[in-house]
């Protein structure tokens, strides 16, 4: 806050202000909604200065410029005998039109013009008498803004930076001039980044200049705060303490600013001379430089020669450093005004950047890293680099294959200062540079899914046209977190990036190779680059370990290695010695101190300067011992122990934590520390450093790993302790009293993020005997907590951390039994074991079957979800059966959780063989030509469906994010919208007719690729239309000796549509590439005496050059043709799918079993056993579901193998702190389905609370609302299905009927209320021989004596009395509803698509009512057939008007209105008055 800023906009000519004004007190008084809104100003920069402690009260005046408006000579001298005016003042308007704003901004203890004049001489008021001579600032109108910042003076001891802040900001949005007109100027930039009431102000801000700003404070704010407090006079200020080093305030001012200054341009001046205290000769140095530089990319600083006090003071237009800072200024305006008046690109809009941040993930951007590193870097190192002939090559190179370089050395070498110099120094370039530091203290950021998330982050900042295609993606519903790093790179770099058309060199600088989790395939991503159209250079640092040696030795020909060594710059350890070492003494003797140093560094910028004076000890050990010795040998036993607890939580914890996180996890063993930052670091005895961003990070890898593994060294950390703290401290933030009121008001503990995320992996490196362990466990999972906990997660869309718990909690569970199993009963410690376990279960299904309720709305986790969890789970016994729910749900099918999601209808002769998921959407093919469109996280139809292709459709396709679908037919081949149901492009087949095998949208779903069984690739060209087939390749195809060539059977095209698979009938299955074509070899068994097998299923591994196939006997093979291996797995199954990344397969069989494998192992993770042939098969985009069908019905699975095995990849399955995953499960998941007997109707009693519902199978169940179902009351004996059901109007008859023709009438006795139902079965009567058709309807009369059953051909009454058929009509269409007369029961309305009649219940006709659609207002097809059927009639309330929805042949979407006869549509209903 307390520095120099400028602000710049454009403005019209005639939009000239007076050059003194103050808030009107009218305006100030009204709200801001009631002023005139700002124009939106263009650009705008802002300078801020720190002044010093030393101020007195000028009594100069300041003489008015000549182009200023004219003012009172008695305002003007009293204005200019001060110091300067409280608020924002012009003191300069160019007499033409201006460009820019210019708003300069004093500091502690100064005022708006003393600041800024040296000896506080008017004439020396630069920003107003040197800045408008200057030619290339002279198009600025410059400001100066005042608050009381005096601390000499008592006054408000509250007063805060953000009290100055807010201030600035209503001046600059609401301030006028004496004219009474709006000023509108910029912003307190980090305030007005929180304030949408801003927002228009903060998009002009476009540069900042710091003038000895303390962005890290300074210790002299500690001496004022005391001097002040000490006075009589004074007394402190809330802003003096927050300038304190490493404050609070300024740590998250720092904090904030960091995400925001990539958009500005920052230039940052720091004074170099001691400033006079008043002491007689005494001068300290009041900032020094590491305070005054931010250390961000791009950021420009700059040395003046000159103390505190005159830093911002000038003697003359001719004083150098005023050059330095005017050619600042003046470049920043030129850049401006250039960039205002060309026609640059826009930069991202804010909030697509906020959306791609949220579907990316990226919780925190690599600047932190970046400043951590960079703050470490020594004026004077590094410079080596630039001059090394390989990394100029490197730099400069034209050829796409010197692509990569690494830059190696031995720990603490300076690998990671040196990578934060060459990103400085790209950035400074302008060049285009992105980067990620892989940190061991933080597995996410060792992990390869989070680089190229942040990295594709970065790109999207500067690349509009990036961000665009990648925002798309989020259509393809990929999970990006827990998302295979390989489909990452598919998707956004090689499917996007990689295309765009090259407009300038990538740099990517990627520090701490040695400490990824995924070398090998970083690596292997990495030589993909060649292929870009957009040059890339990647920078690589990092140990030079075997491992990382080997990997690289792999690098393809096409890619060309450089290496650079950076140990032996001993001018870089000297130069860092030298400035670390501050000795009075000669020369000489400096210098061999420097030497001594040097030879005892042993290259290693670690080594204490001190304690390499006394022992110069040699390699990193003996350093750490030195280290650890202090903390052994303090004297104070509790210094000690919170040195211990310290070490524990900064070595043990996931990732690193923020001061304020740490001080919480402690509580009560922090209170009495005055400066807990300053405390961290001398207890932990230089183990741990705290980063500008108020981090606590070990110093570096290798002090974890010697404090962790050093039993016999003077102080360690024990590993398990540890973690048994780290829990605790989890569990006492998880069940603080009050948290879910504190969440609900956003004052939630900062530590409570980390304990949420990290509790379950922490709990897995306790001592599994622990008895206060399993104590807190226990009471956290049985108490409310655990719903807080959830619904913390599902806010902030964090739910994989449930799935990760349940994995931990099972493991657990393990580990204490197998404990427990050597003890005797009476040792055995008290442990919930089937809490944690049904928990652990819970936590998993909560996911599967609830999480988009969740996300929706985390709050149901309490009182919605509970009640519809099986009874035997741990969530519903606690939270959905209790007295106070407000939900009640009863007849649920199962006690138990199973793995079914949903169970698809495709309604009665409908034949499903082939079923596609991506996106949003799962589309299931059906034999008569249409195919079903399912929403996968609701499941239910979508509103395009079913897409019709009126003829009979041999393949579909969905496109990867499941927009576009494309459908193959007899005649044509048709692209649709599936969020429409449009037809976009319809194409005449081949007249060969060929039949597809494979069918592919790619190249952004421009282009459609099918292959056919004539051995021919076609191509269709989306973005032409009409388009037409062109051949791309054929598939000449060699004859083998003894082998018969015949059509293909199947075909696999690949992900890129650049290889296809072939397979016949007697003949290997063969590979090509299409582009040549070019064949690549043939698929041999690996069993001489089956020397071929018919292929039936194939695809292609979607990141692998290998094929998975299906031989029809059942083995499943992976080919990889390039090396013509072959392994082969006997299933016995007929259907075949692989996932979207590759690491999963599924096979199905005839008998109805689903098995899912690892691709790479051929392990088996998962069997379902259940009933029916599996036709089709298909993996949810998120890897966590897979769905197939069964003829008319289909299913959706979700497994806790798979959504285990989903979160397990993105977490790379390894515990923090362990250097190995731990012991997986040898034994596949298995789960058992039976047969669904499916409810076909359902219908209520219209008394009490009993219901009935029909099924599939021909039962018909009695169910009571409260206790659930009552008895099966029929079951047919031939199994035929329950078609209607109805109950009679008191509820004393119920009548069904089955797909025989059967009508069953029942009597329902309620003898002791509705406690005691029982039915007894009236008459069986069948209706074969009385009426043509299936029954479509039954009705009751209002007295219960007749029953209509009406047919498609007849409608029949029968008597309830004897059971026996009294009159019967003739119909002429089935196309109708009959309900009885809401006005007069006496009566029966029937109602046709044109046509309704009433008639009375003995059949005979009363009155007829006739009616014709207005065409205008239909939206449908005219050509296609008029209204076909009426679905169903509701009446309202008041008994006055019916609603009928009618179906169409081509979907009708109309409201009927009907006075009487005259009906005008408007939706798929009919709206009639009363008759």
């Amino acid at each position: 806050m307390f520095s120099k800023r400028f602000n710049f906009r454009r403005k019209r000519s005639d939009d000239i202000r007076q050059s003194r004004f103050q808030r009107a007190t009218s305006q100030s008084s009204q709200s801001p909604q009631s002023r005139s809104p700002n124009p939106s100003p263009s650009n705008l920069s802002i300078p801020l200065q720190e002044d010093d402690a030393q101020s007195t009260t000028s009594n100069s005046q300041t003489p008015r410029h000549p182009y200023f408006r004219n003012t009172s000579d008695h305002s003007r001298k009293n204005s200019e005998a001060k110091p300067g005016a409280l608020g924002l003042d012009i003191v300069y308007t160019p007499e033409r039109d201006y460009k820019v704003d210019v708003v300069f901004i004093h500091g502690l203890g100064g005022a708006s013009r003393r600041t800024w004049s040296k000896n506080e001489d008017p004439e020396l008021f630069w920003p107003m008498k040197f800045l408008p001579l200057e030619t290339d600032v002279c198009q600025t109108r410059i400001l100066t803004f005042g608050y009381n910042a005096n601390f000499r003076t008592s006054g408000n001891v509250s007063t805060s930076v953000l009290d100055f802040a807010k201030d600035l900001l209503f001046d600059l949005k609401y301030a006028r001039d004496e004219y009474n007109k709006d000023l509108n100027i910029g912003d307190a930039y980090i305030q007005g980044q929180n304030d949408p009431n801003y927002e228009a102000i903060i998009k002009a801000i476009s540069a900042i200049t710091f003038l000895a700003t303390p962005h890290r404070g300074t210790n002299l704010a500690d001496l004022l705060d005391r001097i002040l407090r000490s006075t009589f006079l004074t007394n402190s200020k809330i802003y003096i303490s927050e300038l304190a080093k490493n404050s609070f305030t300024l740590q998250k001012l720092n904090e904030q600013f960091r995400h925001i200054a990539p958009r500005l341009e920052i230039v940052s001046f720091y004074e170099t001379q001691s400033t006079s205290i008043g002491l007689k000769s005494a001068r300290v140095m009041i900032l020094e430089k590491e305070s005054s530089i931010l250390g961000y990319p791009g950021e420009t600083s700059k040395a003046l020669n000159a103390d505190h006090h005159n830093v911002c003071k000038f003697d003359s237009p001719e004083d150098p450093n005023y050059i330095t800072v005017r050619n600042a200024l003046g470049s920043i305006v030129g850049k401006i005004i250039s960039t205002s008046s060309s026609n640059k690109a826009l930069p991202p809009k804010q909030k697509d950047l906020r959306d791609l941040k949220t579907l990316l993930a990226i919780s925190e951007i690599p600047d932190v890293d970046y400043i951590f590193f960079r703050d470490q870097w020594a004026q004077g190192t590094c410079d080596w680099v630039l001059e090394e002939d390989r990394y100029l090559e490197w730099l400069n190179a034209q050829d796409q294959s010197r692509t990569l370089l690494w830059l190696n050395g031995g720990a603490a070498t300076g690998k990671s200062v040196l990578a934060s110099f060459v990103i400085n120094n790209l950035v400074e370039q302008e060049f285009s540079c992105q980067y990620f530091f892989m940190r061991f203290g933080n597995r996410e950021k060792r992990g390869l899914s989070l680089l190229l998330r942040s990295v594709a982050y970065q790109l999207a900042r500067d690349m509009p046209e990036f961000m665009e295609q990648v925002l798309q993606l989020a259509d393809e519903a990929i999970d990006f977190p827990t998302a295979d790093p390989r489909t990452l790179w598919e998707r956004i770099y090689k499917s996007v990036l990689f295309n765009l058309k090259a407009v300038r060199t990538l740099y990517w600088i990627f520090d701490g190779l040695d400490e990824a989790d995924d070398l090998r395939t970083l690596v292997r991503l990495l030589s993909d680059i060649s292929v870009s159209s957009m040059p890339i250079r990647v920078l690589l640092l990092g140990r030079k370990t075997n491992e990382i040696v080997e990997v690289l030795q792999k690098l393809p020909q096409a890619t060309t290695l450089s290496t650079i060594s950076i140990e032996g710059h001993l001018a870089d350890m000297r130069t860092y010695i030298g400035q670390e070492l501050c000795m009075s003494a000669n020369a000489g003797f400096t210098e061999s101190v420097v030497g001594r140093i040097l030879r005892g560094a042993q290259n290693n910028f670690l080594a204490d300067v001190e304690l390499a004076l006394q022992t110069l000890p040699i390699g990193m050990e003996a350093i750490y011992d030195r280290m650890a010795l202090t903390i052994a040998q303090n004297p104070s036993t509790t210094d000690k122990a919170l040195a211990s607890t310290l070490l524990q939580c900064a070595t043990t914890s996931l990732r690193v934590l923020a001061v304020a996180e740490l001080a919480q996890a402690l509580q009560e063993d922090t209170y009495t520390m005055l400066d807990l930052q300053r405390s961290i670091v001398d207890l932990c005895g230089g183990f741990v450093v705290i980063d500008n961003g108020g981090n606590v990070a070990m110093v570096h890898q290798t002090a974890r790993e010697y404090l962790l593994n050093s039993n016999e060294r003077p102080f360690c950390v024990d590993k398990s302790v540890a973690h048994k703290q780290m829990f605790t401290n989890c569990m006492r933030s998880l069940m603080t009293v009050g948290l879910r009121a504190r969440m609900k008001d956003n004052r939630q503990p900062e530590f409570l993020d980390y304990a949420a995320k990290s509790w379950s992996s922490h709990l897995m490196l306790t001592p599994p005997g622990c008895a206060q362990t399993a104590e807190i466990l226990g009471k956290f999972l049985g108490g409310h907590w655990v719903l807080i906990w959830i619904q913390f997660l599902a806010t902030h869309q964090q739910l994989g951390v449930l799935v990760e718990a349940s994995k931990h909690l099972s493991r657990y569970c393990a580990q204490r039994k197998k404990f427990d199993a050597g003890r005797s009963e009476q040792d055995h410690l008290v442990f919930k074991q089937e809490l944690i376990d049904r928990w652990a279960e819970d936590l998993l299904k909560v996911v599967g079957k609830f999480g988009m309720v969740l996300r929706g709305n985390p709050e149901s986790i309490y009182k919605l979800i509970p009640p519809f969890c099986p009874q035997s789970s741990a969530i519903y016994q606690q939270f959905g059966k209790t007295k106070d729910r407000s939900l009640v749900i009863s007849g649920l099918s199962g006690q138990n959780w199973d793995d079914s999601i949903a169970r698809m209808s495709f309604g009665p002769g409908a034949y499903a063989s082939f079923i596609s998921a991506a996106g949003s959407q799962i589309a299931i093919l059906i034999s008569s030509g249409r195919v079903i469109l399912y929403d996968s996280s609701t499941f239910e139809e979508a509103t395009a469906s079913p897409v019709k292709h009126n003829e009979r459709v041999y393949r579909m396709e969905l496109s990867s994010n499941g927009t576009l679908l494309a459908t193959y037919g007899y005649l044509t081949t048709k692209i649709w919208e599936t969020s429409t149901g449009l037809c976009k492009h319809s194409v005449p087949n081949v007249e060969s007719r060929p039949r597809p095998l494979a069918m592919l949208l790619t190249k952004n779903n421009t282009v459609l690729l099918v292959g056919t069984d004539d051995r021919r690739i076609r191509s269709l060209d989306l973005t032409q239309n009409p388009s037409t087939w062109q051949l791309t390749a054929e598939l000449e195809e060699p004859e083998l000796e003894g082998h018969f060539l015949n059509s293909s059977n199947h075909m696999a095209l690949n992900s890129d549509g650049r290889l296809v698979a072939v397979a016949y009938r007697g003949h290997p299955l063969s590979a090509w590439e299409i582009d040549g074509p070019v064949h690549i070899g043939h698929c041999w068994r690996t069993r001489e005496e089956v020397a071929r097998g018919e292929v039936i299923e194939a695809v292609w591994h979607p990141h692998g050059l290998e094929v998975l196939g299906l031989y029809i006997e059942g083995v499943v093979f992976k080919w990889r043709p390039y090396d013509d291996k072959t392994d082969e797995l006997a299933t016995g199954a007929s259907r075949l799918a692989i996932s979207r990344d590759g690491h999963l397969f599924a096979t199905g069989d005839v008998r109805g079993t689903v098995k899912v494998y690892t691709t790479a192992e051929f392990s088996l993770l998962y069997q379902l056993a259940s009933e029916d042939t599996v036709l089709g098969m298909t993996f949810s985009p998120d890897l966590r579901r897979f769905y197939d069908v069964r003829g008319n019905y289909g299913n959706a699975w979700e497994p806790n193998a798979l959504i285990r095995f989903s979160e397990q990849r993105s977490t790379g399955g390894r515990i923090e702190g362990e250097t190995e995953s731990l012991p997986q499960s040898s034994t596949a998941s298995e789960s058992w389905a039976g047969r669904i007997d499916a409810i076909t109707t359902l219908a209520g009693s219209p008394v009490g609370r009993l219901y009935c519902c029909g099924t599939e199978q021909g039962v018909v169940h009695l169910h009571d609302t409260k206790r659930g179902k009552l008895a099966d009351i029929y079951a047919s004996k031939s199994f035929f299905s329950i078609e209607q059901l109805t109950w009679s109007k008191d509820g004393r008859y119920l009548a069904f009927s089955d797909s025989s023709k059967k009508v069953i009438i029942m009597s329902i006795d309620l003898r002791i209320g509705d406690l005691d139902a029982v039915a007894e079965k009236g008459a069986e009567i069948t209706m074969r021989n009385v009426t043509d058709g299936p029954i479509l309807q039954l009705l009751f009369d209002p007295d219960s004596n007749k029953l209509l059953v009406r047919t498609s051909s007849t409608i029949v009454s029968i008597l309830i009395a004897n059971f026996s058929s009294t009159q019967s009509l003739e119909l002429q269409s089935s196309q109708h509803q009959w309900i009885i007369h809401p006005q007069v029961p006496a009566l029966i309305i029937d109602i046709g698509p044109s046509s309704i009649r009433i008639l009375d219940w003995d059949l005979v006709e009363r009155q007829v009512y006739n009616f014709q659609y207005s065409q205008t207002s239909l939206r449908m097809d005219h050509s296609s057939d008029p209204i076909s059927t009426v679905d169903r009639v509701l009446v309202t309330t008041d008994k006055r008007h019916m609603l009928a929805q009618i179906t169409l042949t081509k979907r009708l979407f109309g409201v009927l209105s009907a006075p009487r006869t005259s009906i005008e549509p408007s939706g798929n209903f009919c709206y009639f008055n009363q008759l």
